[in-house]
């Protein structure tokens, strides 16, 4: 099963936290920028952006960012089954270490996603 990671990104300036769900498609890692942290995404419909593709580094690192980006720590990690993906919707089951379900992206418009999740946390 392909991996994924959730990464909690603080940048410079704090009203910019947010977090990036990372999923492993082949030699990238598509990648949504998500404002809520994972323990608030169960049973909530959550607006979200699907931001530029990044690199397989980034399924198991931690630490700054270069140019002055804040840094990124790993709050889970796990593997992810497809259950169907296509342009505009992804419906997944998340394994995790501190995450456990189904997760639903569904695109709304553009690079403007809607996510929900039905599922556990830690």
């Amino acid at each position: 099963m392909p991996e994924f990671v959730i990464q909690q990104h603080q940048p410079p300036h704090p009203q910019h936290l947010h977090w990036d769900l990372m999923l492993r498609t082949n030699t990238v890692l598509a990648t949504w920028q998500i404002t809520e942290p994972p323990e608030n995404w169960p049973k909530k419909t959550i607006n979200c952006t699907k931001i530029f593709d990044h690199r397989l580094k980034y399924l198991t690192y931690q630490g700054p960012l270069s140019d002055n980006r804040g840094h990124v720590k790993i709050v889970a990690a796990g593997q992810y089954q497809s259950l169907q993906i296509t342009e505009n919707l992804w419906q997944l089951t998340l394994t995790g270490d501190n995450i456990n379900g189904e997760l639903i992206l569904q695109l709304q418009n553009q690079d403007q996603w809607q996510m929900t999740f039905s599922g556990e946390t830690k």
